[in-house]
This record gives structure tokens, C-alpha cells and sequence, in this order.
């Protein structure tokens, strides 16, 4: 038979191969469905089309959802627009095509699964809209829907906005459809693209089933089909478990970007363990921090050269140690941790369960692990698709360390969502970027600033075709307009996207697009769908638009804490009967909504995309004896170095005058990662104080 959707935004929305239709069509393959919805159109513009777009398609079934929009306009009464259906439906029985009627007015699911009465998007014309509805439905013998919503209402992780569903949110309104369907086509319907993700390997054996021949992985030479990269993940998953001694070990990964990292974050994931991704930036100290606090089970080097992890496994918790390349045996390789393996069983995995353990780079002692939830990761992926339109015929490029919070809890995961490749590189050769965004036919770029400026000295920029980019979406540090120009006259077709949130957020909270940047320059976009934040007083009032005070999120928008360590319960606060978490971030927002970062509490700075807080090094600084003071402020960074976008600066009154630049860097480079030792250190006689002793950094140039 051939099924017909015909109605408003409810009907259209949900991206590619998102809608409701298109998820009905998987779950009832034999039959056709065709979408002729209109996203903001009246039953009054629908009517007008009814002969040209629905009887001239000669339908066996029509759904018809009309009324929302009417209802959110307001400027007919229920009457008219009840006798518009009332046509609708005489028209359909006239040539012999049943209708459905779908409503949204109806009562919704609540969290204990029992009926209740909306709330939301509810009033007295949406109660009459809602009786009229049902009259019609019974008068004409139209099966009713009354609310396609009821599974989807207050359910954050289903919605683009609170209107409208995205894919995972109309997998819901196909279940309200869906039996209606059944009946009328007298069939049982597919079990497909069911409402029952809940984990992040849910995603991944979602995939496998239903992709697993289109292709999941780019690595160089190496290319894995979803079927393929399943196939390794779970003799991975086999060997990881044989080697940790348990079922749902916590595994400590010190590699760049390569395809065994990614092979990794889906074997843990399978195993419903915890991954520690370790940036190649961190001390020996910091690194030693992390394994006593977290005690990970096992750790995987690329090779025995990276003594800082090894050395700080040994007298730890990790039971065993494997290199990507052995050279002396010790530790073993990949291959060994691969033989005669076998998967292990599917275990039960709760969606609150700990899936990531992400460090933060902290002010002074160990970085803290921020706990990321496998609930969690599936907001992240929803707010993902939400800010950059993701898709099913997207190839995404990942770029970022894996490492990072972007790349583990954004690329990976919404890649297996959508069922889509990730190709994996390095940004340290641009041109080689730009040869494989041509030959991939890349379509979403993530990055930092630092790249994208990197892509633009690129030597005929313009002979590489790059027309296939759909996306080119920055974080991590301010994105200079000159350069935001510069890549839309370059890359026309990408839309060019500013993100922003924090490794405490569960997501990213805020995004904006290049356009709204060049009126807004210092703004970091408005609040994703489902973030709630506010800008707050000392007395924790909201600010009212345009005034300075600190960046809060709400506790649902925030991770459940810090692994092993009670140091976010320090940062929450309870208002208006809600609890915030406080950011320490000065920022203000105007009456369009957009956020403005006004200076940072904890003084940090941001260089090539990785925070910086001037406290540490400053500490490092005064721990040397010749030094008296020290203050650090970041400084944009110039010349050849103005990729990284700020540079750390140091201002020092030191004891003896002996004492050298180098000296002080030195002596940096010895107890920080490279990037936190400053590239440049002024000596002053003494630094700035105000009354109250405080260093005055605005004077310091």
C-alpha cells in the first residue's frame, strides 16, 4: 500500500531520513511511504493543496497532522479550522483513501509511565482543538492519535527544541503510529530504529545491525566497515577482559589519534567499562596522580619510548601494560593482546553506569576526573546533531586528540548514531588535511582555531576540492573575525559553527554560527535545546540582560562529579528551587539570548585549545629560588606562533640578577607540559599590588 504523510513541521522534521515516515518505512519495508509535509503550514494551506499534493499521489492511507500550528497562531478560531479537517476528511473518503488523524493534544507518558494531562503546550482552544479532533476521527472512521508526543514530553535527550522531535524523538512518534498501522495494513511491523537506546553501546550494536556494511573507519590505508571494526572489537573486548583479570575493567590509553584508539573506546564500551584517555601533554607527576586516584586496570602506549605512563604504572594498580609497537617485548604488543581471544558475553549496562573518566587540567595538584555517564554521552549526542545538523550522509573528520572531550564524547559516539565513518588524522600537516577532505569527501571538520587558521597558508588553498564540506565547527578559543571572513570566502559551502561548553557540562551548551558572529564578536552563541544556564549576582539573582556576573548551569547539565574526589559538590548552589553549578566564569547575556564570556575566575588561558591556569605555572615559577614573585597572564599569540591563539607570559622579580630567561624556562619545562611554559618572561622590579596585595595583571604588559 502506499501511505501518505500530510500535515505541518511534525510531519517534515528530523533531518535526513529522521522523520517519522522514514523510520515507518524501515519498520513496514513492503509498502511505500511518501512525506508531503510543509513545516509551518496551516490546515488552511494544506487544504489548498490537497488536490495537487496528496489525491493526485492516489493514496491508500493518509495521516494527516494538522493543528499545532494553528493552535500556536491563534488567529482562527477552533471552528474554522475544524470545519478545513472536516474537508480534508470528506475528500479523502471520497476517493476511497482511509485517513488517520494525528494530534498532538492528547495526554503524555510521565515518568511513571502513567497518563497525565499536558502541561505544556496546552490550553482551553488546545482542549477544544483536541474534542473536535476525536469527533471528526469517530464521524469519519479515521483511527485518532491524540497525543504522537506522549513518549517524547520532558524527555530531554528526543528533541531539537521542545516543538519539535529530531530522529531519536520521532522513533517515539512512530510507536504512537505504528500500531494504528499495523492494524490497517494487517502486518506486524519490523522491529527497527526502536526508542531503546540508552547506552552508548546500544549506538554501536544498533549500528552493527542495521549498517553493518557501510563503512565505520578511515585510518590511512585502513578502512573498516561497521561489520568489520565489530568483528575486532569484540575479540578486543575479549583480550582486554582476559588481560585486566575482570569483567568491565577501567583502561588507561596513552596514543595519538589511530584506529586502535578507536577500536579501544568501543571495546570498553562494549565490556561496559571505564576509559581513561591520558593527554600526551601531562607530567610524569600528573600522570602518576591520575593512576593513584583512578588505579585503571590496564594502560595501552604506543610504544616502550613513552616512559612518563609506563614509569607511572609501575607500583600502581595496572595489571598489565601493552604497546601499538613493541621493540624489546616489554611491554607486549597489540598482536598479543589479541591472541586467542574470544568475545566475551553481552552483560547487562545501565544507562547511569561511568563510561568516560575525562581529566580536567587543574589549578594546582592532580587533574580531577570528570565522570561522564553513558545517559550522559547520549545527551552530548543529541545536542551534537542539534548544533551541527549531523546526518546520515555525513563523513566526519576527526582531527582533535581522542584525548579530548570533542572527539570521545561527540565524534565517536554520534558517528554510530547516525552510522556514519569517522576518518582519523593529525592536524599537523594542513596541506595533507586538505588532500583528504577531497579524496573522502569529508563533510564535518571539528577543531580549534589553531587548525583552521593552519588550513588558510595552506599553498594553493584553492586547487583542493572541498566542496563536499558541509560543516567547519571550532572551539576551544576565541576565532578572530579576519579569520571567520577568510574561511567563508574559501569554503563557501561549509556553514562555519562556534561552539562552546566545559568538561564539567555533560554537552556542548552554546553554538554560533559565523554569521551571527560578525555581529556579536565576542559572543559564544546561544543556549543549545535543553541547556539551562544563567548568568547570576553575588546574591545568585539573574543578572538582567547586559550585566556582568557568573556563568551558572543547571545540575542536570552538569556531570555527576569528579571520580574519587568530592570537589564539585564545592561548586553547587541552590536557587529557585534548583540547584546550579557555578563556573567561576564572569559572563554576561543580552535580551537575544546570547552569552558573552567577560573574563575567567580561574584565570586560565588557552593556548591551542588546551586551558591553562595561571596559578599553576605561577606556583612552578615561585618554586624557583631566585624567584620573588611571579604573575602569568596569557597574551595573543603573534608571528609564527599565532596559531596557538594565546601564549603564556610571565612577569618575575626575582632575587638575584644572574637569573635568565632561559633559566626560568628551563626550570618550567622540567615540571610542566610544553605548552603551559611560557614563551616569554619580563623581570620587573617588582609587580603591580593593589591596596589589598592583590597583583594588578591589567598593568602588567
Amino acid at each position: 500500500m502506499k501511505i501518505l504523510c500530510f500535515g505541518d513541521s511534525l510531519t517534515t522534521c528530523g533531518g535526513e531520513q529522521g522523520r517519522f515516515s522514514d523510520i515507518l518505512q524501515e519498520r513496514f519495508p513492503t509498502h511505500t511511504f511518501i512525506n508531503h509535509g510543509i513545516g509551518g503550514e496551516t490546515i488552511a494551506d494544506g487544504l489548498a493543496r490537497l488536490d495537487s499534493d496528496v489525491l493526485a499521489a492516489q493514496p491508500d492511507i493518509v495521516l494527516v497532522e494538522y493543528a499545532a500550528n494553528d493552535w500556536w497562531r491563534g488567529e482562527r478560531p477552533p471552528a474554522a479550522w475544524a470545519n478545513d479537517l472536516e474537508t480534508i476528511l470528506v475528500r479523502l473518503r471520497e476517493h476511497d483513501i482511509q485517513p488517520v488523524v494525528l494530534s498532538v493534544f492528547g495526554p503524555y507518558l510521565d515518568d511513571s509511565n502513567a497518563r497525565a494531562e499536558k502541561t505544556y503546550g496546552i490550553d482551553e482552544r488546545g482542549r477544544e482543538y483536541r474534542e473536535v479532533e476525536a469527533a471528526l476521527a469517530r464521524k469519519y472512521d479515521a483511527p485518532y492519535v491524540a497525543n504522537i508526543q506522549e513518549m517524547i514530553v520532558d524527555r530531554r535527550c528526543c528533541w531539537a527544541d521542545a516543538n519539535h522531535p529530531n530522529e531519536y524523538g520521532n522513533r517515539h512518534a512512530a510507536d504512537s503510529i505504528e500500531p494504528v498501522l499495523g492494524r490497517l495494513l494487517g502486518e506486524l511491523p519490523r522491529p527497527l530504529r526502536k526508542p531503546v537506546l540508552r547506552t552508548t553501546r546500544d549506538m554501536w550494536q544498533e549500528a552493527v545491525e542495521l549498517a553493518g556494511g557501510r563503512l565505520a573507519v578511515v585510518d590511512g590505508e585502513r578502512r573498516l566497515t561497521y561489520a568489520e571494526a565489530d568483528a575486532l572489537v569484540s575479540r578486543l573486548a575479549g583480550g582486554l577482559q582476559r588481560a585486566a583479570r575482570t569483567p568491565a575493567p577501567k583502561v588507561a590509553v596513552f596514543l595519538p589519534n589511530c584506529l586502535e584508539y578507536y577500536l579501544l573506546y568501543w571495546a570498553v564500551v562494549r565490556l561496559g567499562g571505564v576509559i581513561v584517555p591520558l593527554s600526551t601533554w601531562l607530567t610524569s607527576e600528573d600522570l602518576s596522580g591520575i593512576f593513584a586516584n583512578v588505579e585503571p586496570d590496564l594502560l595501552i602506549v604506543r610504544s616502550d619510548a613513552d616512559e612518563k605512563p609506563l614509569d607511572a604504572a609501575r607500583g600502581s594498580a595496572v595489571k598489565a601494560c601493552f604497546a601499538l609497537e613493541p621493540a624489546s617485548g616489554n611491554p607486549p604488543g597489540w598482536d598479543d593482546l589479541l591472541a586467542g581471544a574470544t568475545p566475551p558475553p553481552v552483560e547487562p549496562l545501565d544507562a547511569g553506569a561511568v563510561s568516560i573518566v575525562m581529566h580536567t587540567s587543574g589549578t594546582t595538584g592532580t587533574p580531577k576526573g570528570a565522570m561522564m555517564r553513558h545517559e550522559d554521552l547520549m545527551f552530548n549526542v543529541m545536542a551534537a546533531i542539534n548544533a551541527h545538523g549531523f546526518c546520515v550522509s555525513d563523513v566526519h573528520l576527526l582531527v582533535n586528540p581522542m584525548f579530548h572531550c570533542t572527539a570521545l564524547y561527540s565524534s565517536l559516539p554520534t558517528a554510530a548514531y547516525t552510522k556514519t565513518p569517522v576518518v582519523i588524522a593529525s592536524p599537523r600537516d594542513p596541506a595533507f588535511l586538505m588532500g583528504l577532505i577531497a579524496h573522502e569527501r569529508i563533510t564535518t571538520f571539528l577543531s580549534v582555531p589553531s587548525v583552521f587558521q593552519q588550513l588558510l597558508k595552506v599553498k594553493e588553498l584553492a586547487s583542493y576540492d572541498a566542496s563536499s564540506l558541509r560543516v567547519m565547527a571550532y572551539a576551544g578559543s576565541p576565532m578572530p573575525v579576519r579569520t571567520i571572513r577568510e574561511l567563508r570566502e574559501r569554503f563557501p559551502d561549509a556553514a562555519l559553527h562556534n561552539f562552546f561548553g566545559l568538561t564539567e557540562t555533560i554537552s556542548m551548551t552554546h553554538v554560533m554560527s559565523a554569521e551571527e558572529a560578525e555581529q556579536r564578536l565576542d559572543s559564544i552563541g546561544r543556549l543549545l535545546p535543553n541547556v539551562k544556564a544563567r548568568v547570576v549576582d553575588e546574591a545568585g539573582e539573574p543578572c538582567p540582560p547586559g550585566e556582568v556576573g557568573e556563568l551558572l548551569f543547571a545540575r542536570e547539565n552538569v556531570i555527576p562529579g569528579y571520580f574519587n574526589n568530592p570537589g564539585l559538590e564545592e561548586s553547587l548552589i541552590e536557587h529557585d528551587g534548583r540547584t546550579w553549578f557555578r563556573t567561576g566564569d564572569l559572563a554576561s547575556v543580552d535580551e537575544d539570548g546570547y552569552f558573552f564570556i567577560k573574563g575567567r575566575k580561574k584565570d586560565m588561558i588557552i593556548v591551542a585549545g588546551e586551558n591553562v591556569y595561571a596559578a599553576e605555572v605561577e606556583g612552578v615559577l615561585l618554586a624557583h629560588e631566585k624567584v620573588v614573585e611571579a604573575a602569568v597572564k596569557g597574551a595573543a599569540a603573534t608571528g609564527a606562533a599565532s596559531f596557538l591563539g594565546e601564549e603564556v607570559h610571565a612577569y618575575v622579580a626575582r632575587a638575584d640578577e644572574s637569573l635568565t630567561e632561559q633559566d626560568l624556562r628551563r626550570h618550567c619545562f622540567e615540571r610542566l607540559p610544553a605548552f603551559k611554559v611560557p614563551r616569554k618572561v619580563v623581570f620587573l622590579p617588582k609587580l603591580p599590588r593593589n591596596p589589598s596585595g592583590k597583583v594588578v595583571k591589567a598593568e602588567l604588559r
